[in-house]
């Protein structure tokens, strides 16, 4: 066998058509983490865009619901730490609701794989609603 010849020009690109649904989606899926300054419950501005990005994402797919689930650092008292935990994801509820995302389809608990949680963070995760 020889060699094989030069390459040809690229053909015209092909229209790309709509994406479609997410499909069924049956357990808790993470989706995005939101960061947070150490003792603070406001949503850095470095981290504001993703509320836009997940009520784009919520609007194209309306069979999801969302979970936030907050975690803290490991110092400190269990009960302030809840309190911070419990102001973070208030914070990332309202931020999600101003965007567009219909606060009922927004539940808050424990949703994530609690090995994998890491601090001063709020985990974003989907599923299909039931």
């Amino acid at each position: 066998m020889g060699l094989a010849g030069a390459r040809g020009p690229q053909g015209k690109t092909g229209e790309i058509g709509a994406q479609g649904g997410v499909g069924d989606v049956s357990c808790w899926t993470s989706y995005r983490e939101f960061w947070f300054q150490n003792n603070s419950s406001e949503i850095p501005d470095s981290e504001k865009y993703k509320l836009a990005d997940i009520a784009i994402y919520m609007k194209a797919n309306p069979s999801l619901n969302l979970g936030l689930d907050g975690a803290v650092g490991k110092g400190g008292t269990e009960a302030p730490n809840q309190n911070l935990s419990d102001r973070r994801t208030k914070s990332i509820r309202e931020g999600l609701v101003a965007a567009g995302v219909p606060a009922h389809k927004i539940s808050v608990g424990a949703y994530g794989d609690t090995t994998l949680q890491r601090d001063r963070r709020v985990e974003v995760l989907f599923a299909s609603a039931n």
